[in-house]
């Protein structure tokens, strides 16, 4: 894969990249970073890459890794400042709701129901069994349910 495709088949999956790291970071400026260092990343490594039809999965893998390296970060800066308030339970809409849920349970919904992946795919990206997806969107969608619910009673 030359510089050219690289920069073009990059492009063409930047948004979904972005939202990956959105469902993993929550903070716009954090998922800008988190991409454009993945797709650094990327571009050093491509040697790495065995087989061009796994590109979307492999920059998928590595701005997954990417967005964990910048929670550790994270972790490490409030341990440091202590002083900083509480988040604000999140408001129970759609995109809050799914913000709410585990990111076990989260990251699955987001690469198979937003960027349209496919089990398998999913499965691949995450380094999980099949079955264990399908649980997972099995239980982010009962935990969605019940949070979109409590929404409606309130």
């Amino acid at each position: 894969m030359d510089e050219r495709e690289f920069s073009e088949r990059a492009a063409a999956l930047e948004r979904r990249l972005y939202r990956v790291c959105f469902a993993l970071l929550r903070c716009d400026a954090d998922c800008a970073d988190a991409v454009q260092e993945a797709l650094l990343k990327a571009w050093r490594a491509l040697a790495w890459l065995r087989r061009e039809e796994y590109f979307e999965t492999w920059l998928t893998r590595i701005a997954i890794n990417e967005c964990r390296r910048i929670l550790r970060m994270r972790r490490h800066a409030l341990e440091l400042d202590a002083r900083l308030p509480a988040p604000e339970p999140p408001d129970v809409g759609l995109r809050d709701a799914l913000m709410a849920l585990d990111v076990q349970l989260r990251l699955p919904v987001v690469l198979h129901y937003v960027n349209g992946f496919d089990i398998a795919e999913t499965a691949r990206i995450l380094h999980l069994p099949q079955g264990t997806v399908k649980s997972r969107l099995y239980r982010a969608r009962a935990r969605l349910r019940e949070l979109m619910s409590e929404e409606d009673c309130i």
